[in-house]
């Protein structure tokens, strides 16, 4: 019967401790700004940007966002901008005529596209940017705010459609 209470008491302290298990952390800015939101979404309002290898406080986390402190406010940053280490300085090793470069050269869209988006794009940038590079920022948005309930997610895995 004891080994059971202290076992009880064991997880409810560890459950409490759960919630700001990023709390405390100190992350760095790996893109040139990032802007910080008022929420955990890119609709929500800018409250204000901070600068390639800028450290900012963590207070918690929320899915794809890490909460942290921006002066005297809060507000949500992409975890993606994000790292816990400071970041490298930019190393030029290739050389050589740029025309030999360029047709070596695969290009992404895929890549610059999800990095503007990350960054907080106005809507005419978005507009401009996804008729240039084919990006649906549309469906992104709903995308992100898709949510399934626990429920939902049970009778998929067990084959039910939902």
């Amino acid at each position: 019967m004891v080994k059971t209470v202290s076992y009880v008491s064991l997880l409810l302290i560890a459950l409490m401790c759960a919630a700001p298990l990023f709390a405390g952390d100190v992350y760095y800015v790996q893109s040139l700004k990032a802007k910080v939101m008022s929420g955990p979404s890119l609709k929500s309002d800018v409250i204000g940007e901070a600068d390639k290898g800028q450290s900012l406080e963590s207070t918690g986390r929320e899915g794809n966002w890490v909460k942290v402190k921006h002066g005297s406010k809060e507000g949500y940053v992409p975890a993606l901008l994000l790292s816990t280490r400071p970041p490298l300085e930019r190393q030029g090793l290739i050389s050589g005529e740029e025309a030999e470069i360029k047709a070596g050269v695969r290009r992404r869209a895929s890549t610059f596209a999800s990095a503007a988006a990350a960054r907080g794009l106005t809507a005419e940038d978005r507009k401009r940017l996804g008729k240039e590079e084919k990006v649906n920022y549309e469906a992104i948005e709903k995308m992100e705010s898709f949510r399934l309930s626990a429920e939902e997610v049970i009778k998929f895995m067990e084959g039910g459609k939902i």
